[in-house]
């Protein structure tokens, strides 16, 4: 069953903006993140997804080529895949 709230987005002018989720859509058993956790966010066509990242999502391959290639072949892959191949 899908879980429906509204929010309030607050905008700060040096540090972007906070997104306050509802005590009853952040306490339901399917809300999946923790306190702290680190989100990938998404936006696109009137959207704003929130995700899981990968770990590999969150480095700049660009400057550690080396590892990079050090990487198996299936991470390369999912690297390149997501335009962040160096």
């Amino acid at each position: 069953m899908v879980k429906r709230s509204f929010a309030k987005v607050r905008f700060f002018e040096k540090s972007g903006a906070r997104l306050y989720i509802p005590e009853s859509v952040r306490s339901d058993s399917n809300f999946p993140f923790e306190d702290g956790e680190i989100i990938r966010i998404s936006i696109g066509n009137d959207s704003l997804v929130l995700e899981k990242p990968e770990w590999w999502e969150m480095l700049d391959w660009k400057k550690m080529q080396p590892a990079y290639s050090k990487l198996p072949p299936e991470t390369q892959e999912k690297i390149r895949q997501a335009g962040l191949a160096p």
